[in-house]
């Protein structure tokens, strides 16, 4: 019977030599990238977060369900443009701004959206909002989760 020995070393250096170059090989690095340019996009919005607060308490947390008419996405573009659609047929346009490392402030004829930026990577995007002045929920505070990507 042959010795197994050489073709064990053969097979495990192949195994090594493969790790190795996938483990050091450079990915791109969405981090290095200038976050104008990772907001600068088209993103499908996959998922939205309702949490209702009272007095600091938590009340509730739903998933809001979504209908799209025929999308629904928020749109930034390079030049300071932004287009939102969430379970409605009509667009809100406008422009918006980064201010400081984590805030995206949107004005469009209608409302004023204030995101806070908490992950950002070219094929995902979460952000908040939070509020205490929604008609939709007087007297307590409601914090938006939108998960988008790309």
């Amino acid at each position: 019977m042959k010795s197994l020995l050489p073709v064990v070393i053969v097979i495990t250096g192949f195994f090594l030599l493969v790790t190795l170059t996938t483990s050091c090989s450079k990915s791109t690095d969405t981090a290095a990238l200038p976050k104008e340019q990772l907001v600068a996009s088209r993103w499908n919005i996959n998922r939205m977060q309702l949490k209702l607060f009272t007095g600091g308490s938590f009340i509730k947390d739903t998933i809001i369900p979504q209908t799209p008419m025929p999308e629904n996405y928020i749109q930034f573009n390079g030049t300071g443009n932004f287009e939102y659609r969430f379970n409605t047929a009509a667009i809100d346009a406008g422009t918006y701004l980064l201010q400081g490392a984590d805030s995206i402030i949107a004005i469009s004829a209608t409302k004023t959206y204030r995101w806070k930026i908490l992950t950002l990577i070219s094929h995902l995007f979460t952000m908040v909002t939070t509020t205490t002045t929604d008609p939709a929920f007087p007297g307590l505070t409601v914090e938006r989760y939108y998960t988008l990507v790309n």
